[in-house]
């Protein structure tokens, strides 16, 4: 332990002042690292040679120091004479047997000093010199007889000093043995926490669940005690957060989150949680507070435990008469008044109202009930808030507790619109049971899907608690009292949608369960909601970082824990349709790429020089194209399927099939082949209940004649000159799969190609590509690209066209599939 730490520096620094008043010399303490904790006179310049040359700090154990001529050896001090004359005595300062510091006394002389010798060295020094030699003429000349009485003084003076660091040093140590104390004491608090919390749970929640009508329905007297039971268990719970956040508040453990709250609709809230604490009083309770107040900046939840511990303190000395809540601005403050017309406190007790454990007198207590804990910590937080907290009270007439917080420029959220307070009033009324309760039934929409629930807990009640609880809700439940018991379930092939983890277990806690469970199944395929009596903040980020999915504190609120519940088997059921449909789209891709014709396939055709290009989206569509020979014709189809997903990759490799089937079998006619196509979609398309339907060319050239048949994109009719003539394909047939005959609809036409010329054919996932402005890419542009790159080969083409419309896209997210198909006759 440093020096520094031993004594109080500002108290020698006075003792070392009064020293030097009364004997002229001046005093300097210098720990042994060299440190100038304090100095006076002559010593405060002196200081400076203290700094530069630490080892002044060891002359104590130097034995060539020591002025034999002067003063004899002696353990208690050494004597040290300067080049200059100066004269330092260092004397040890001793704490508990052991050497923390030296109090180095002087400078003073034995003779007159050599003034030319001072004013040189204030120059290499740097020093001010006049300060220098004014100083110099206040150092003492003292004779061997004043050394040695000086000598002895400071030896005393040493001791004394000594004495006072072995005060505090045994002071330190009894602090540090009253933190210790208070750590094991808060320890206490936390383990005891846990072991009321965990029966106390199972208290609630099986008369809760008993309440609901877990067991069947019960006589309305039974449904009372049970109310009763519920009531008693929650106020205990309330005890055991008052204890726990008093020794938070107390240690500094409470974080605050600040944000804008409107106090008219926070104070609605609190009147209405605590109207059932009036039972049969005559006592109204009033919310002044005008709707156009300033919001706080508080801690929402904070606050509201801050206007219930005064609003209920105040209903219980309150027999008959008002409860008014109020505020005001009272620049820069927002101030508000919880005023009643109750007993009233006495002045002399007024002071210590708000101290812990405090009650006006016993007979009070006694009579009102409490700990005393509510206006200790009700005060702590309002502080927390950089605010203040007083009352005023007149025994017979009532009191006022008033409070300031800090204005906030900002305006609170509002209440979601379908909040209604006579909620809170019907689940606030198991707070005090003075009536026959009624049950609280919630008005939830069944759970369609029979997920299956493993709750684990060494603790049958609490077993017995979560069963009662999720039996209503048609879970299907398994129960584990152990984690190895869990495993063991899952190793015989076990697959929950969700786990309720008690966290304190023998041999395994919920913390290992929790991280063997991650070893198998990620968060969002398997939710972890973790259950347990500890609340402190370290116990949360062990959980989290274990894995769990979420973290509740016993005794847990069942409306709670079923919201909990329901959240993270939606978010679950989220996640497994998203991987299913991420699945979907990949197997599609792949489809795609199994239906378009290779390279090679379409290098095999002389008589045409042909590219195609076929990008799929994020969200893959149902683009196709396909190329082939058959009979010295060369089939060419392209079609759009509407939508994304599986179900048009399906219908894309349905139609690819059968439209190489059916010219493969010997049909010729394009538009007979169209009509049966169209004939077989429908068809499938109703039995799959889908709304799925595409649009379809068919093209047959051969020796320069390309007969068109069927409906879809333009067809891009290129000249050899470079000339773009678009052949509207609207009159030549209809949507594929939406009617079940479209043999009136479909026609043909037929287009001559010269050597030189082609044909681009394109799904609008090139025309109708957005760019940031959104844009589209469009006809006309897709056209004078073709154009001016018409001389090149096929290949070129497409490669130029699909740069030009990444061009246009930018970083825009593609939301449809592309496809390109250029042919040209060679």
């Amino acid at each position: 332990m440093k020096f520094s730490d031993l004594v109080d520096i500002d108290e020698l620094q006075s003792l070392c002042e009064n020293v030097t008043k009364l004997t002229g010399i001046a005093a300097a303490i210098i720990d042994l690292e060299g440190n100038v904790l304090v100095a006076t006179g002559w010593q405060k310049i002196c200081a400076e040679f203290h700094r530069v040359a630490p080892g002044t700090s060891r002359r104590c154990i130097e034995s060539d120091t020591v002025l034999a001529c002067q003063l004899q050896k002696g353990e208690r001090y050494n004597v040290y004479k300067c080049k200059n004359g100066l004269v330092d005595v260092a004397v040890p300062i001793i704490i508990g047997g052991v050497h923390r510091a030296n109090l180095f006394t002087g400078q003073f002389l034995l003779e007159s000093p050599d003034i030319k010798f001072f004013a040189k060295q204030a120059e290499e020094f740097g020093f001010d010199k006049a300060a220098y030699l004014n100083a110099l003429s206040e150092v003492p000349i003292l004779s061997k007889a004043q050394v040695e009485q000086t000598m002895n003084f400071l030896s005393q003076l040493a001791s004394v000093i000594g004495e006072m660091g072995l005060k505090q040093a045994k002071l330190n140590e009894a602090l540090t043995a009253l933190e210790e104390h208070n750590k094991l004491k808060d320890e206490f608090l936390a383990n005891t926490s846990h072991e009321l919390r965990t029966p106390l749970n199972g208290i609630i929640g099986i008369a809760q669940s008993l309440i609901d009508g877990a067991t069947g329905e019960l006589a309305a007297q039974t449904k009372t005690n049970l109310a009763m039971i519920v009531s008693s268990g929650k106020r205990l719970a309330a005890l055991v957060n008052d204890i726990l956040d008093f020794s938070k508040l107390k240690h500094k453990e409470i974080e605050l989150q600040l944000k804008p709250v409107g106090l008219r609709e926070l104070v609605d809230v609190v009147l209405t949680l605590s109207q059932p604490l009036v039972a049969q009083k005559p006592v109204a309770l009033v919310n002044a507070i005008e709707p156009d107040l300033p919001c706080a900046f508080a801690d929402e939840n904070r606050l509201q435990q801050i206007l219930h511990n005064l609003v209920n303190n105040a209903i219980k000395f309150t027999t008959n008469g008002y409860i008014t809540v109020s505020a005001q601005v009272v620049n820069p403050h927002l101030q508000m008044t919880v005023s009643d017309t109750g007993i009233g406190i006495e002045e002399d007790k007024l002071e210590r109202i708000f101290e812990s454990f405090e009650q006006a007198e016993g007979s009070i207590a006694r009579e009102y009930g409490g700990t005393g804990l509510g206006l200790a910590i009700t005060k702590k937080l309002v502080e927390l808030h950089q605010g203040t907290i007083w009352t005023t009270s007149i025994v017979g007439v009532g009191s006022q507790f008033i409070l300031t917080l800090p204005l906030s420029e900002e305006k609170a959220s509002p209440l979601p619109e379908h909040f209604d307070l006579s909620k809170v009033q019907n689940s606030a009324s198991d707070v005090e049971i003075e009536t026959v309760v009624k049950p609280l039934f919630l008005n939830e929409t069944p759970v369609r899907e029979q997920f299956k629930i493993l709750i684990v807990d060494d603790e049958p009640v609490n077993l017995q608690v979560l069963h009662n609880y999720l039996s209503l809700q048609n879970y299907r439940i398994i129960q584990a009292s152990s984690g190895q018991k869990a495993f063991a379930l899952i190793e015989e092939g076990l697959k929950p949608d969700l786990v309720l983890l008690d966290v304190m277990m023998p041999r395994m806690t919920g913390y290992e369960v929790t991280h063997k469970l991650r070893e198998k199944w990620q968060a969002i395929e398997l939710p972890i909601l973790l259950l347990t009596a500890k609340n402190q903040v370290e116990d949360l980020v062990m959980g989290l970082e274990a894995g769990a999915n979420d973290y509740l504190t016993k005794p847990i609120s069942k409306e709670e824990l079923m919201a909990r519940i329901k959240t993270h088997l939606f978010l679950k059921t989220l996640a497994a349709e998203n991987m299913r449909m991420q699945a979907e789209l990949e197997i599609t891709r792949r489809l795609q790429q199994m239906v378009l014709p290779s390279t090679a396939e379409l290098q095999q055709i002389e008589a045409l020089d042909i590219a195609g290009f076929m990008e799929p989206a994020e969200e893959v569509g149902g683009d196709y194209y396909d190329v082939f020979q058959q009979n010295g014709h060369v089939k060419i189809a392209i079609g759009d399927v509407t939508g994304h997903g599986l179900e048009s990759g399906v219908l894309m490799l349905m139609v690819q099939t059968a439209v190489r089937s059916l010219f493969g079998s010997g049909l010729c006619d394009a538009t007979q082949c169209l009509n049966t196509l169209n004939r077989m979609i429908y068809n499938n398309v109703q039995r799959m209940k889908s709304k799925k339907n595409l649009t379809l060319s068919l093209l047959d050239y051969q020796n320069g004649r390309l007969q068109l048949t069927g409906q879809h994109e333009y067809v891009l009719w290129v000249h050899k000159d470079s000339y773009v003539e678009p052949i509207d394909t609207l009159e030549l047939g209809f949507i594929i799969g939406m009617v079940a005959d479209i043999a009136k609809f479909v026609s043909q036409k037929a287009l001559l190609l010269q050597p030189g010329d082609g044909i681009v054919l394109y799904t609008d996932g090139i025309t109708e590509a957005l760019n940031p402005e959104k844009v589209e890419y469009g006809l006309e542009r897709l056209c004078q690209v073709i154009s001016c790159h018409w001389q090149h080969c096929a290949k070129d083409i497409s490669q130029t066209i699909i740069a030009d419309v990444r061009q246009h896209i930018g970083t825009q997210k593609v939301f449809d599939d592309m496809t390109l198909l250029v042919l040209k006759r060679k």
